[in-house]
């Protein structure tokens, strides 16, 4: 699940044309969590993944499933 995040989480950072490193400021989740993402057994914590989804104006859906709201909704 972490591998499939930090996959979607890298995708919507350069569609923003963001670094890594705006994301956290705009975030507030540190560095060190976001470049960990991806290597941990379990994902991230929920209120991660709000503050993520948040700062990026993606749904948690798009975040973590990789598809947007229409795609869900459809």
């Amino acid at each position: 699940m972490g591998l499939d995040i930090e996959a979607n989480m890298k995708r919507l950072i350069d569609k923003k044309d963001w670094t890594i490193y705006r994301l956290s400021k705009e975030s507030g989740v540190s560095l060190t969590v976001l470049y960990n993402m991806g290597s941990k057994k379990q994902g991230p914590h929920a209120e991660t993944l709000v503050k993520l989804s948040s700062a990026l104006g993606v749904s948690l859906d798009e975040l973590v499933l990789g598809v947007s709201d229409d795609a869900v909704n459809n």
